[in-house]
């Protein structure tokens, strides 16, 4: 019998292998809406096609002495209908499959495990899985390729084959302004709202900035006005996740990315929306000069290579990597990533009508993709409140943007969501009366159900 093909987690993949088999893990999710109703057959069949042409997504966490490291399963998972919450997490014992295939009606979703991949790696992963169902169905099959130094590359851990010690750095912090208010952890709200790309690229090129810009800088001032008065003394930092194949020049699927931030300080935080979009794009093009980059990303690998923590039993590892992985995250108000405009092959396109993005989150966290016209924003929230996704939509409203939400709750979870966010607002208004503030505002049900 052949042994099983081990890999090493990357940098990042050790960071989130910190968090097996917790609530707390970190899983991206892909889903594209198809013309017809999916056959499960036929997206089993493609899904082994896939995953020849990406082995190591086939895989199951596997914990030595000192390290976690990736084993290739023994079999493939079975595709299902979808029966999960959306983003749940996929690790729960030696045996579980990093990645999980679903349908629902017209929908295909793809989840991976952040220890295994980042977005853009997904991202190709999910192409290939399109491409090969679109074939299987209404197309000639088309004959798969032999494995070779097209998989290697794909395999390769491009943070180590490009870690230089001497690069890595700090950045100056600011005192960050974190969220507040109710939570269900439990069960997130996850939406998805859907406006016009060339909507958004027209307002974006009439301010002079780009559509990440634009797309932060609402962020931003949604922010600012649901801040309690007390809290405005602190800067707003946002998370952009950065990819870094171009950079290095790597094909891997496996996580590569930096970490860019901006942050909007105390001083600027009621300037227009046009003033800080302006502010954001300067902040962003400085962040993600290759120098910032490196020196972030070398960081954060040195961290991980620190005599002391490789020689470390693994759950003391899993401890400080896990302590490392919160504090960072404690570091942003909130992150927002876009994964940039999706194209299809020419084959594929016709038979899928729009394509989103969403993730798990312990706040509140946007992920952005195009699809031809259609920009989705998959939002993911564990607060009760949403009244900073409601100022956003009222900010794109007021540039003339208009679009739909989907959200993954039904009726009667919506009015329970409501009366919970209404009672918080009732203390709320009873502590801020009492000079004890604290919290957002409540999010309209027209809007929840829009």
């Amino acid at each position: 019998m052949m042994r099983p093909q081990w890999y090493k987690l990357d940098n990042v993949g050790k960071f989130y292998a910190a968090q097996a088999g917790s609530t707390a893990q970190t899983v991206f999710r892909f889903s594209a809406t198809m013309t017809e109703p999916v056959d499960p057959a036929i997206l089993q069949t493609a899904l082994v096609r896939a995953l020849y042409q990406f082995p190591g997504f086939n895989v199951q966490l596997r914990s030595g002495l000192f390290w976690h490291y990736l084993e290739t399963a023994d079999e493939i998972s079975p595709v299902a209908p979808e029966n999960e919450p959306v983003c749940f997490g996929l690790h729960a014992d030696v045996n579980s499959a990093l990645y999980r295939i679903s349908y629902f009606d017209t929908r295909i979703n793809v989840e991976v495990s952040h220890m295994i991949s980042d977005g853009r790696g997904t991202l190709a992963f999910f192409k290939t899985l399109l491409r090969a169902y679109v074939e299987e169905r209404y197309g000639d099959r088309c004959v798969i390729g032999q494995r070779g130094a097209e998989q290697v590359r794909r395999s390769e851990d491009s943070y180590t084959a490009n870690y230089d010690k001497k690069a890595a750095g700090s950045d100056k912090a600011h005192k960050v302004y974190r969220l507040t208010g109710w939570k269900n952890t439990a069960e997130p709200t996850f939406m998805e709202y859907h406006i016009s790309a060339s909507a958004v690229h027209s307002a974006a090129h009439a301010r002079g900035v780009t559509v990440t810009s634009l797309i932060i800088a609402a962020v931003m001032k949604a922010i600012v006005l649901t801040m309690p008065s007390t809290k405005h003394q602190r800067a707003i930092t946002i998370g952009i996740p950065v990819d870094l194949r171009a950079l290095f020049e790597s094909e891997t699927a496996r996580n590569f990315f930096g970490m860019a931030y901006v942050s909007l300080l105390p001083a600027d935080q009621q300037k227009s929306l046009d003033e800080i979009a302006s502010i954001v794009q300067k902040q962003l093009k400085a962040a993600t000069r290759p120098e910032a980059i490196k020196r972030r990303m070398m960081r954060m690998i040195k961290l991980e290579k620190n005599p002391l923590i490789r020689v470390a039993p693994l759950f003391l590892k899993d401890a400080v990597l896990g302590f490392a992985d919160w504090k960072s995250w404690r570091d942003v108000t909130t992150t927002v990533s876009n994964i940039g405009c999706v194209s299809l092959d020419e084959e594929t396109a016709p038979y899928v009508k729009n394509i989103n993005v969403l993730t798990s989150t312990r706040g509140l966290n946007f992920v952005l993709c195009s699809y031809g016209d259609d920009l989705s924003l998959g939002i993911s929230s564990v607060y009760i409140r949403h009244e900073i996704i409601r100022q956003f939509c009222e900010i794109m409203r007021e540039l003339g943007i208009t679009g739909y939400i989907n959200i993954n709750k039904d009726n009667a979870q919506v009015d329970l969501q409501l009366k919970q966010a209404q009672l918080e607002g009732a203390l709320d208004t009873h502590h801020k009366n009492r000079d004890v503030k604290d919290g957002e505002g409540a999010l309209p049900a027209k809007e929840v159900r829009s």
